[in-house]
């Protein structure tokens, strides 16, 4: 049964296309010369995709949240974040938007080295009933052969990253 009390469940997602350099590596800590290998030009990825990112950042550059400084460049492009506990209409607005840049987003993918794929991140805020019990309605994570068929024509690979907020 899936509870739709909005005022009790709610699933938030936002997905974004990321590039990073397509090397293999051992767990952290990296080497000097890994290290080295994570850098590119984040301003080349934009030349060769033709797409605007919402984020880069080179290796080297101030981290935001930690007092060490970023140990690869990245580059993403991101949606605004949407309640849907439907993640397959996340999946496909993105696509929607980077499809016309295929491309160009291969061109970088090949041309420097990288490996692109998208990360949908979600979020499900539960609550606690007077026993402290939780209840969460969870996302549901299902695709299409047609988006799968979209994903797999670009190349991406696909990840997810979730987290249930109690309180």
């Amino acid at each position: 049964m899936i509870d739709t009390d909005a005022a009790a469940v709610r699933c938030t997602q936002r997905a974004y296309l990321y590039l990073e350099r397509d090397v293999a590596t051992g767990d952290p800590p990296y080497t000097a010369d890994e290290l080295e290998l994570m850098a590119f030009e984040p301003d080349e990825v934009t030349r060769l995709a033709g797409l605007r990112p919402t984020a880069t950042w080179r290796r080297g550059d101030p981290h935001p949240r930690f007092r060490t400084p970023r140990r690869f460049s990245g580059w993403h492009y991101e949606l605004p974040a949407r309640e849907t506990h439907v993640t397959e209409h996340v999946l496909s607005d993105l696509l929607d938007a980077v499809e016309p840049y295929a491309e160009g987003l291969a061109a970088a993918r090949d041309g420097l080295g990288l490996r692109a794929g998208i990360m949908i991140l979600i979020e499900m805020q539960g609550d606690r009933d007077e026993d402290g019990d939780v209840s969460v309605s969870t996302a549901s994570i299902a695709y299409s052969a047609a988006t799968l068929h979209r994903l797999a024509a670009l190349d991406l690979s696909l990840e997810h990253d979730q987290y249930v907020l109690v309180d």
